[in-house]
């Protein structure tokens, strides 16, 4: 699936019923195929802790986990929380309560205007270091998500139950609060073991149509849009970006499956700063620490940022400023092919995202994420991806100024490995659902022309010269033989099909 390029893993993909389509059959076939080498079932012995734990934890989220934490959990369960998430999801990692200080947006340069406050579910508990539930999250890494399954990092009565914080339920959870002044930047963070109670399960699609109307938001997150707007141009003094490339989903449509684009919308754009923010105080109190694990990338080389303010020029745009400006400037001009070309050629500013310890000899430039324009790690995901169940304790023991948990500390060297390798088979997933969704809704029609735009190429080992091409209708991006200026319109034709292989062959015409 094509996404933005940092936005944190916030966004729950919902699971999809069987749909009884035509093509429906091939498509799961394709997704079982792809899931073979997966671990759909949970281990009976990792199963059978996970419920003891939930068993003996599960009505009361003040008690001791299996994880030995003692640290005292305030009890936070007056604050009314709201969960947002695409519609259906059930495994739910944050809850937010936003507030305005003073006169707001208003308030002086030098006192807050802002409070953000950001729960994060406390998985962890249910689980004991080196246990078989443990070496069984360790052995998976992340969620892996298909279009009709997830293979989950926790047993489903974990991180759809227990530990999920569902509406109307106590949860014990992590609690960020944050104090922004009016142009975002943070005035004071603290990170605190709390009890928290969702009120109400939002949802993206109907809190943006209400956004869109004019209605009111709820009053937890009513704060949501001016919020976002202070982080996002904090973001943009700090030298961050957020690459606006399209999102390519496999959803439902007439009973069956198809391809869409998923338009970007204001209101998730800005829940992903709140989850950012987070991410963003639990590396500035790891390092404040000296010790913890951050997610990094290095900033763009010159020649590389050369090259792509050459193809920039070469579209027509200014390339006389920074390339975070000029990616800014240029916007989600979805209609405008010339913008499409560039978005997709932006990407190759940024390689080489990993997983970095924190240490003494470290420069600062190594505990860099150039796409955050700032230190930064994964926090906010503690259902769905393993190194966040690490990050949590080892950021809120330094919040405190206390010792972290041993085996949070042992268990360091090895993370990023562990996350490197699942997040690598997540993005091969990921791309293969979408080939092989492509490869099969396409099949049938060998011989049809499809109108595009060129958005980038490349030439094979053989020598052949290849473009990629954006086509709307289908939403698919393929790659065609031929020739054509970057930007422009362009008409291929697909000459063969191996659905079997995910696999299509088009011919620039």
């Amino acid at each position: 699936m094509l996404t933005s390029l940092h936005l944190p893993s916030s966004l729950t993909p919902r699971r999809r019923e069987p749909a009884p389509g035509p093509l429906a059959a091939k498509l799961q076939a394709a997704y079982t195929r792809l899931a073979s080498g997966l671990p759909e079932e949970y281990p009976a012995e990792a199963l059978a802790e996970a419920e003891a734990a939930v068993a003996e934890l599960g009505d009361d989220p003040f008690a001791t986990g299996r994880d030995g934490i003692t640290a005292e959990r305030i009890d936070l369960r007056e604050i009314p929380f709201v969960t947002i998430d695409p519609k259906g999801a059930t495994d739910l990692d944050q809850a937010m309560h936003l507030s305005v200080l003073g006169a707001g947006a208003q308030a002086p340069a030098d006192g807050p205007a802002f409070r953000v406050r950001y729960a994060i579910a406390d998985v962890g508990r249910f689980i004991t270091p080196g246990g078989r539930l443990d070496r069984e999250t360790h052995a998976r890494g992340q969620t892996i998500y298909l279009p009709d399954r997830r293979i989950p990092l926790h047993p489903e009565i974990i991180s759809e139950g227990a530990a999920s914080l569902l509406p109307g339920v106590d949860r014990a959870a992590y609690v960020f609060t944050v104090e922004l002044n009016a142009d975002g930047t943070i005035h004071s963070q603290e990170l605190v073991r709390a009890v928290v109670r969702s009120r109400t399960q939002l949802d993206y699609d109907a809190v943006q149509a209400d956004h869109d109307a004019g209605r009111a938001l709820p009053e937890t997150i009513a704060w949501l849009p001016e919020i976002g707007a202070a982080l996002q141009a904090d973001e943009a003094a700090r030298g961050g970006i957020d690459l606006a490339i399209p999102d390519q989903d496999v959803v439902e449509a007439d009973g069956d499956y198809t391809l869409t684009y998923r338009p970007r919308q204001g209101i998730e754009d800005a829940n992903a700063q709140i989850s950012l923010l987070a991410g963003r105080v639990a590396a500035n109190l790891m390092l404040e620490a000296g010790q913890g694990v951050l997610r990094t990338m290095p900033r763009p080389k010159d020649e590389t940022i050369a090259d792509f303010l050459a193809i920039v020029a070469g579209l027509g745009f200014p390339a006389d400023a920074p390339y975070q400006d000029v990616i800014r400037s240029i916007g989600h001009q979805e209609r405008n092919p010339r913008a499409l070309a560039v978005h997709y050629a932006s990407p190759s500013l940024f390689r080489g995202a990993g997983y970095t310890l924190i240490s003494e000899d470290a420069a600062d430039s190594e505990l860099l994420q150039a796409a955050v324009g700032a230190p930064y790690a994964h926090t906010t995901a503690p259902l769905r991806r393993l190194i966040d169940r690490y990050v949590l304790p080892l950021a809120e023991a330094a919040s405190r100024g206390a010792e972290p948990p041993a085996w949070a500390l042992a268990g360091l060297e090895e993370l990023p490995e562990v996350m490197q390798k699942s997040g690598q088979r997540a993005s091969q997933i990921d791309r293969q659902v979408i080939e092989y969704t492509e490869a099969i809704l396409l099949a049938e029609r060998i011989g049809e022309a499809f109108d595009g735009v060129f958005v980038g190429s490349r030439t094979t080992k053989s020598g052949t010269r290849l473009v990629e091409v954006h086509v709307p209708e289908p939403a698919v991006v393929v790659w065609a033989e031929g020739e054509a200026p970057v930007g422009e319109p362009v008409r291929i034709r697909l000459r063969a099909a191996e659905p079997e292989a995910g696999k299509l062959f088009f011919d620039v015409v």
